[in-house]
Order: structure tokens, then C-alpha cells, then sequence
């Protein structure tokens, strides 16, 4: 696989929340973000229901009170929360279950114990799914890549994954960033080719659609399945082989 890139960056610089001058201390992050967030890949669901967690405000011992809804396990154990060395941490108890980066309106990471990513949003997401759907609404498809022919069903479908062995391949369709977390403010890491294919072995959905990952080297990379091009096209970046 060719993969062309600066040099590689150090990932864990991009977990950190990005916080704004207004949320320097460590009472103005809990207001920051405190409230409702959702996790939108439906393996985390116990229903039709999305996932849910209240990041609370109040006191749960030393860290803050955090409540689930419609959560699978081990997610949904989980009854605290917290702000250290500018990340979110989620425990149970005293026991840290993820270690998340990001904005306001979209933290990512890992989960404790799991080779399993995760992504939770504010109810909006962080803006892109809006530019998404707004592009949808106006072109009513995915454009393949850099072309004028829309995407059909069998396109548009996630890559599967199953176990910890198992992995896929995909077509890339365009010359794709890749970012160290699944987000669009994540650290960029390199540049995937157009017509490169890719080994991914984990895949999740956001609100701004489909991320996929897949290790070069020492290095986990995410690329995002979907964008708006040119702040116009939507455009699906790659798909399964």
C-alpha cells in the first residue's frame, strides 16, 4: 500500500480538548462540558434508542456524576466523569473505562481494555453532518469520489468487520487526509492516494457518517467515508471492495 505523508505526527497530541479562552480552569471545562451527549454507532444502542450520557455538573466523590440511557456494556456502567491534563475521563468508580479529546461537541478515544473506538456528540454533532445534509438535500446523492456519478446503495455500505483478526479492504476514490482520531479537527497524519487500497479493521458511525481505521506502520489512522467537496459536492471517499 502506498501511503504518502509529512512526517508522521505524534498522536497523542491530538486527544487533547481543544478548549477556548473562556474555559481555562478546571470549573469552567465541567461547565463546558457538562449536559447531554450521544453516541451515534448503533452497536452501542441497546434499542432504537441512541445511546445517551449526562455529563453532570454535581460531585460524584472526587469526580462528577454521569448517568447513561440505552448504553451497552461496558458503557453503560459507567457512573463518572472527569477533567485531567485537559482530557475527558469516564470512569466507573475509580476504575477509567476511556480517555477522550476534542471540542465541545465531539470527544473521541478508546475504551479501557478494548481495541474499540468510540465517539460521543452533542445532539447536533459538530457541524459537518449539517453540511452533509445540506449538500445531500441540494445534489440528492453521494458523488463517487471526484466524479459525476452518484453512489448507489451497494457503495454505500459500511465496511463490516468482525473479531479482532478479520479485517477489510477498501477503495479509496479521492486523495484522503488521515486523521489520528476519528474527527475532522483530529491531527492530520498523511494523505491517503486516490485508488489506493486500504486494510481497515475497525469501523464506527458518527453524525457526520462512517469512519474507518486502519494501522500503517506503528500508526492508527481514520479516514472519514463521507465530505463535502469545494463546500458543494458530497462525496463518498471511499468504499468497500
Amino acid at each position: 500500500m502506498t501511503f504518502f505523508s509529512r512526517t508522521i505526527l505524534n498522536i497523542a497530541a491530538s486527544i487533547f480538548i481543544a478548549g477556548s479562552a473562556s474555559a481555562q480552569s478546571e470549573s469552567d471545562f465541567i461547565a463546558a462540558f457538562s449536559g447531554d451527549w450521544y453516541v451515534f454507532d448503533s452497536s452501542v444502542r441497546t434499542g432504537q434508542d441512541i445511546c445517551g450520557l449526562n455529563l453532570s455538573g454535581k460531585k460524584a466523590g472526587e469526580n462528577q456524576l454521569l448517568t447513561t440511557k440505552g448504553c451497552t456494556a461496558p458503557l453503560s456502567e459507567a457512573n463518572q466523569w472527569a477533567i485531567s491534563e485537559g482530557r475527558i475521563i469516564i470512569s466507573k468508580d475509580a476504575t477509567q473505562m476511556a480517555v477522550l479529546g476534542g471540542s465541545q461537541f465531539r470527544v473521541t478515544g478508546d475504551m479501557a481494555n478494548s481495541k474499540k473506538s468510540i465517539v460521543i456528540e452533542r445532539a447536533q454533532g459538530d457541524g459537518n453532518s449539517a453540511k452533509i445534509a445540506a449538500a445531500l438535500r441540494k445534489h440528492t446523492c453521494y458523488f463517487l469520489g471526484f466524479t459525476q456519478k452518484c453512489a448507489v446503495a451497494e457503495d454505500l455500505k459500511v465496511p463490516e468487520t468482525s473479531g479482532e483478526t478479520k479485517e477489510n479492504e477498501i477503495e479509496v476514490l479521492v486523495t484522503l487526509i488521515a486523521r489520528a482520531q476519528p474527527r475532522r479537527d483530529a491531527s492530520a497524519v498523511g494523505n491517503i492516494a486516490q485508488g489506493t487500497t486500504v486494510k481497515i479493521n475497525q469501523c464506527l458511525t458518527a453524525s457526520d457518517g462512517p469512519w474507518c481505521s486502519a494501522v500503517i506502520g506503528e500508526t492508527i489512522i481514520w479516514l472519514g467515508m463521507t465530505a463535502v467537496r469545494l463546500n458543494e459536492w458530497p462525496i463518498l471517499t471511499f468504499r468497500a471492495l
